[in-house]
């Protein structure tokens, strides 16, 4: 049969589609009369083909079924869009007045309907998988027509037919039912590629419509957070009490629940394994970790260390173990919400989603009261009724859990005039219970809490827990009032925020302490003084040993303080940028004390899918304000950037210099650069924060490029110049060169100038653009110059730039040491109680170089020793082959390595590596 090659959507909404399917139901009728009336052999080919042509008709049907489903669904998606860019606009221009807050209600509510016909509509998995089976079967058909004269043999052969003559009519009708199957295969295998192509066309709309729905349910819980969504309490909701317990345990109103798990478990396997899964992986890690903290706490485990690092580990193994069982709640809920849902699936997976949060919220200080665990074991107070307290918490935790499943479920089900009734009397008999246990907990004598607020919470807090047991109390007292005034959608998001709040303080309360003897080890150790317990006696709690004294241990402890305050400030940013975030919804009016100062306008690029089910990124202009806290922000980075810029050389001297030796001209290049970059980073996040960008100063950019070019020109090529200098190294220290008409020796190579002394003493400042432009010749060490390199171990009572500059300053002092090339001092390696410091120095030639060394290192180590800096171990000195040679010993080192009789010894002798 001929096969068509439309596009798949001409051919659903063509009437091609009807002709075809007449001609296959011929096809079907004509196959199935040869069937019956044609030779068996003929009769079997026959019946085959009228099944394929039947699978075929199949096919179409549910292409075009499929069809339906993606226009339905792209429909939807565009009509959603179309009434989410609505209500935006009726938010921008009206703001939230009662209508608007009552629309928004309603649109609420047609989400969670949308979202349930949309969950029973989601089959694309197993009809994939059953699509591709069907296909693979196609695959492995033994006679598709492929070759219809030699199947055509083959047929005949297992048919019993032997020998048929090509014009045997037989033969002829087997070839023609071989051929007209190879074209239902071929068409058949187009159905299912089409099939697929349009169930991937399906999952690219549900999933816009998904993320356009979360969008749009993110707005309106957004601005309806103080729209009553009940009526106030009466008696007559004690009336409906008992009408509404009857009809909540009514079992047709759940009876969607069994087959839509069924449903989601033979659809989606794969979903539920995995739910099961990590459920088994939260539970083991809870039960490792509550071992482990049980253990620290017995000091079964961790025995020999520090107490401090005890005590972290059981801060943050007491945080795990509190998430183990609500994150089962978590994955139980977020299966259920996923995928194929219903009603009941979804009001289960709210419900559940509002235990696991309660659950966490208990869970946190149950296992901070648990025997052996951190309150117990790792906090110096003693807490008779601590028992007695983890009882109490685990049985009144337990209903409060039920109860928030319970509340919420009954809130969700649409059971007419009793669903507040029932819901409301729940959660007021919850919040009372609330109420019970932070009396129990937070009054003024004899409370659980008074310890701990006398010993941590400061003498201020403690003469004023009145105040903290009356905000204690107040709290669940105006979640009730909210409640019985009709806004339970107000208390719900009140109430989670709460938690959040609350489980974030106290998991922070127990990590902090630790959190601060780890980063003060972590600086020891990344500075080069961590302490070391094992040599010395631990006192309160810490080592006393390794104890860093002198300007050294001045120097490091101010960085510290200023590194501390630094990150302080960050953690204060921080915590009041997530509160924010975290509360910002629930005060509608909260945008008064954030004014907008102005706006730009930024591009925002989006996937959008067009009519014929294709995607595309397509980029559009929106305007974006920019706020006072906005500008504070950037402020605050700017702060951030000057402060770390201004601690770099610092910072730079305790992390890099104490381990790498740099010499003066890339020490300065690596500070300049590094400032360089510090500040840039920090002003292109300021300028972020603010709405600048670069359509808005490239212009101002290319202008200030193009006249400090002009300008200065001569500076940037002496930079360029620095950069080459300092990388390739043309020269080093004591080289004799010529730069244009200028010789000497290199005595100072910095970012932007070399000096050069020359023979008269003078020193010359050369640009360091001339090593570019001009011929430079270095003369590889001519004049008989030795260098002679020595190498002493000293304390850590000082910092190791003033114990170069003492030992430079003495070697100043020596009249065979040269003053050009200066002599050096670098640190070459830092140990936990020593540091070891090379000293190299030029002299002229002479005949006994190691004699000279000898005489200078005794010199050096009388030097320290009178001012107890000396180490008791001192290194082995360098080989004076690995410095520069001298005299005889360099004109017999290249007097082995070349042959060239033309050049002097001077011009012959190179400077080893």
């Amino acid at each position: 049969m001929p096969k068509d090659h439309r596009e798949p959507d001409d051919w659903a909404t063509s009437v091609y589609a009807d002709q075809h399917l007449r001609s296959a139901r011929d096809s079907i009728d004509r196959f199935d009369s040869i069937y019956r009336s044609g030779a068996p052999v003929i009769a079997d080919v026959a019946y085959e083909n009228a099944q394929f042509v039947r699978q075929w008709v199949e096919a179409a049907r549910s292409y075009l079924r499929l069809s339906d489903q993606v226009h339905d669904a792209d429909r939807n998606r565009r009509s959603t869009l179309h009434d989410f860019q609505e209500v935006q606009q009726k938010l921008e221009h009206h703001g939230l007045t009662p209508t608007v807050g009552l629309l928004l209600r309603h649109k609420k509510e047609q989400l969670d309907q949308w979202q349930v016909e949309h969950g029973q509509a989601t089959f694309v998995n197993q009809a994939l998988s059953e699509a591709r089976q069907q296909q693979l079967k196609l695959d492995l058909v033994e006679f598709d027509g492929s070759d219809p004269i030699a199947q055509a043999s083959r047929v005949l052969a297992k048919a019993g037919y032997r020998d048929v003559p090509d014009h045997d009519p037989l033969r002829r009708q087997v070839e023609e039912l071989l051929d007209q199957r190879y074209a239902w295969l071929d068409s058949l295998r187009t159905a299912y590629d089409d099939y697929q192509n349009k169930l991937s066309e399906l999952d690219s709309v549900t999933n816009a419509s998904r993320d356009l729905a979360d969008e749009y349910r993110a707005l309106i819980d957004r601005h309806v957070a103080w729209i009553r969504s009940d009526d106030p309490i009466s008696l007559g909701d004690l009336q409906n009490f008992k009408s509404g317990m009857g009809a909540l345990f009514d079992a047709q109103r759940s009876a969607d629940f069994g087959p839509t798990v069924e449903r989601k478990l033979r659809d989606n396997p794969v979903a539920g394994i995995s739910t099961l899964a990590w459920i088994i992986v939260a539970l083991a890690i809870r039960w490792l970790a509550k071992s482990w903290l049980i253990g620290i706490g017995n000091k079964k485990r961790l025995r020999k260390t520090h107490p401090m690092r005890r005590k972290l580990s059981a801060g943050i193994l007491t945080v795990v173990v509190a998430t183990g069982i609500p994150s089962c709640f978590f994955l139980i809920s977020r299966w259920l919400g996923d995928g194929i849902v219903s009603e009941a699936t979804l009001y289960a997976s709210s419900a559940f989603a509002a235990g696991s949060l309660v659950a966490l919220f208990i869970e946190v200080p149950r296992q901070w009261l648990r025997a052996g665990g951190y309150l117990d074991q790792h906090v110096d107070i003693e807490l008779e009724r601590r028992p007695r307290a983890m009882t109490y918490l685990t049985i009144v935790g337990t209903g409060l859990v039920i109860a928030a499943y319970a509340v919420t479920l009954m809130g969700l089900m649409n059971q007419g005039m009793w669903r507040g009734s029932v819901s409301r009397i729940g959660f007021i008999t919850a919040m009372l219970l609330v109420a019970w246990t932070l009396h129990r907990s937070f009054k003024p004598t004899g409370g659980f809490l008074e310890p701990l607020i006398e010993k941590f919470c400061g003498s201020v807090i403690h003469h004023a827990r009145l105040l903290l047991y009356i905000a204690a109390l107040a709290f669940p007292v105006a979640m009730i009032g909210l409640s019985a005034l009709g806004y339970g959608f107000t208390t719900a998001e009140i109430i989670r925020r709460a938690i959040w709040t609350a489980v974030i303080a106290m998991s922070a309360a127990m990590i902090w302490p630790g959190l601060k003897f780890a980063s003060e080890e972590l600086w020891e150790r990344i500075t080069g003084m961590a302490r070391d317990q094992a040599d010395g006696d631990v006192i309160g709690g810490y080592a006393d040993t390794g104890k860093v004294s002198g300007a050294l241990g001045e120097h490091f402890l101010e960085l510290k303080h200023h590194l501390a305050f630094l990150c302080q400030c960050g953690l204060v940013l921080a915590a009041i940028f997530g509160f924010g975030w975290l509360w910002i919804d629930v005060f509608p009016n909260a945008d008064v004390g954030n004014p907008v100062v102005w706006t730009v306008d930024d591009v925002v690029t989006q996937t959008v899918i067009d009519a014929d089910g294709t995607s595309s990124l397509q980029s559009r202009t929106e305007p974006r304000p920019v706020t006072a806290f906005h500008l504070v922000l950037a402020a605050a980075t700017l702060f951030v950037a000057f402060q770390l810029a201004k601690l770099l050389p610092a910072l730079y001297d305790a992390l890099v210099l104490q381990r790498v030796s740099f010499d003066e001209g890339m020490e300065h290049f690596t500070f300049i650069l590094g400032r360089v970059l510090i500040f840039g980073i920090g002003c292109l996040i300021a300028g972020r924060f603010i709405g600048l960008r670069w359509q808005t100063i490239q212009w101002l950019a290319v202008g200030l490029t193009i006249g400090l070019g002009f300008g200065l020109q001569d500076m940037v090529r002496n930079l360029f110049g620095g950069l080459i200098v300092l990388f390739e190294k043309p020269a080093r220290l004591g080289d004799r060169i010529t730069v244009g008409k200028v010789t000497g020796r290199v005595a100072a190579q910095r970012l932007r100038t070399t000096v050069l002394a020359d023979d008269d003493g003078r020193e010359v400042i050369v640009p360091n653009k001339n090593f570019v432009s001009t011929d430079v010749v270095n003369w590889m060490g001519a004049g008989r110059l030795s260098a002679v390199a020595m190498e002493v171990s000293t304390t850590r009572d000082q910092r190791p730039a003033d114990l170069c500059r003492m030992l430079q300053e003495l070697m100043i002092e020596q009249p065979d040491v040269l003053l050009t090339p200066a002599p050096q001092a670098t640190l070459v390696c830092v140990g936990q109680r020593s540091q070891r410091i090379e000293v190299r120095v030029w002299v002229e030639e002479t005949k006994s170089v190691s004699r000279y060394r000898d005489q200078m290192l005794r010199l050096i180590r009388t030097f320290l020793s009178e001012r107890d800096l000396l180490a008791g171990n001192q290194p082995s000195q360098p080989e004076l082959a690995d410095v520069m040679p001298g005299g005889d010993e360099l004109d017999h080192l290249f007097d082995d390595d070349f042959d060239t009789p033309n050049l002097s010894k001077s011009t012959r002798r190179r400077r080893p590596a």
